[in-house]
């Protein structure tokens, strides 16, 4: 099968294509045909080099990828929800390696879900650990409901763009920025609010907010505390071992939280329900080849992506 392999950290001339032979499987795992990977920053800190570097490095074949949606090819002797043919997505192997970026990859039970009629692959593979990251954090952390008040930063973005859809889904009113071009786009998300945050101060626009959405961290955390009301909540998601988060949170009379998603089968089974209905719709604003891989982080590594990128494997 074809996979990227990332040869050593650094920039992406170490990610190379590569043939190697398909993995076996155990009896407690599934193997999984590839349709479409979706790439997240993760994966570009990881082959920078973070801390899930060196232990992928030491594997045979170092393989990027967490999210993923195929076909299931084979199954092992202990598996009894999927068979040959199901069409499934996850998040697979988080927080060890899914190996995403190839033609095939192994999966626990755990980390599959059907993936609804009607959806496509495409919008299946993108609605993975961004989708689940806004969700779990609005809903256990932010605790979103009806008349609830919620800035979010980067509401074009990956996590910012599904951040609307849930907060709107959850019944909140949104106040959301990012550049003025693109402000229609995060509209039609659902935002009742727009700031540019290239011309606008968004702690003078937003104030009193129940809760912050924070997905740039640095200088966004001390400005965002002051858009909070006292005992609001900040979730910073750049910031998942930042414990200054919950020290300048505190200080200022509010709850900070440092975010890191939870590989949940049943939050991914409400995500599938959404994007069934149409409640959840996922932007993919470009779609690359596995052989552009390269490109592909390239263009997530600009910084200013709408939506979501993903990977065909055909």
């Amino acid at each position: 099968m074809k996979a990227a392999i990332l040869k050593k950290t650094g920039d992406v001339d170490h990610l190379t294509m590569k043939n190697i032979p398909i993995p076996e499987i155990k009896e407690n795992e599934i193997l999984v045909k590839t349709k479409v990977a979706s790439i997240n920053p993760i994966e570009v800190k990881t082959r920078k080099g973070n801390r899930f570097s060196k232990e992928l490095l030491q594997d045979e074949y170092p393989i990027l990828g967490w999210d993923a949606s195929g076909v299931v090819e084979k199954v092992g002797e202990k598996i009894t929800e999927f068979k040959p043919g199901d069409k499934v997505f996850g998040i697979i192997g988080f927080p060890g390696f899914g190996k995403t970026y190839a033609e095939y990859f192994v999966a626990e039970e755990k980390h599959l879900t059907y993936i609804p009629e009607g959806v496509s692959f495409e919008d299946a593979a993108a609605s993975t650990i961004a989708a689940i990251t806004a969700y779990q954090a609005l809903k256990d952390f932010g605790k979103l409901e009806s008349n609830t008040k919620v800035l979010i930063h980067a509401a074009s973005g990956g996590v910012g763009h599904y951040g609307v859809q849930f907060a709107k889904h959850f019944g909140a009113e949104v106040w959301a920025t990012a550049s003025g071009s693109k402000e229609d786009f995060v509209r039609d998300l659902g935002a009742d609010h727009f700031i540019d945050y290239k011309t606008q101060k968004f702690e003078e626009e937003a104030q009193n907010m129940d809760v912050v959405f924070d997905l740039i961290g640095g200088d966004y955390i001390d400005h965002s505390l002051k858009s909070l009301k006292k005992g609001g909540v900040l979730i910073s998601i750049p910031s998942a071992t930042n414990e200054e988060v919950e020290e300048k949170a505190e200080n200022a009379g509010c709850v900070g939280v440092r975010f890191s998603l939870k590989n949940n089968k049943k939050d991914m089974q409400a995500i599938a329900r959404l994007l069934k209905t149409g409640e959840l719709k996922p932007f993919i604003s470009e779609s690359f080849p596995l052989d552009e891989i390269r490109e592909a982080h390239k263009e997530l590594e600009k910084g200013h992506t709408k939506g979501k990128i993903v990977i065909t494997m055909e």
